[in-house]
């Protein structure tokens, strides 16, 4: 995608040089060109940020080093934001069970569920592999 983004502005440039004032006229398509490959960078960087941050969890679920008692705020900024939170319907007391996948993997994937008490501190956690 990037490589093509690239070959476009090249492209354009390219035209747009040969054609003397054109680069005048196309200015502002070019620059949504290059702003669309900026943010195609951005998203790119955000993406391996997210995958970074789920495996530094399921690393650390391996080798016990999450504890409990970690606020749900701490445990967003170790780990990132959960794909979705549920509020789990106990008769007795509250909890909220939070899911973290892999972030570009939808069905092969390791899992990972997350527990909260009603004071939003971690209770426990569970890793599910992919396959098992």
């Amino acid at each position: 995608m990037k490589r093509r983004i690239a070959g476009l502005i090249i492209t354009a440039l390219l035209f747009a040089s040969l054609g003397g004032c054109a680069l005048v006229v196309h200015k502002d398509k070019l620059m949504l060109l290059k702003r669309l490959g900026e943010n195609q960078q951005e998203i790119q960087e955000y993406g391996d940020a997210q995958e970074e941050m789920f495996y530094r969890l399921k690393d650390d679920i391996q080798n016990n080093r999450v504890r409990e008692g970690l606020l749900k705020e701490e445990v967003s900024t170790l780990y990132g934001e959960p794909i979705f939170c549920r509020s789990l319907e106990r008769p007795d007391r509250f909890q909220e069970r939070c899911l973290y996948r892999h972030p570009t993997r939808y069905s092969s994937t390791d899992k990972i569920y997350l527990t909260f008490d009603s004071a939003r501190k971690l209770e426990s956690w569970e890793l599910i592999e992919a396959g098992n």
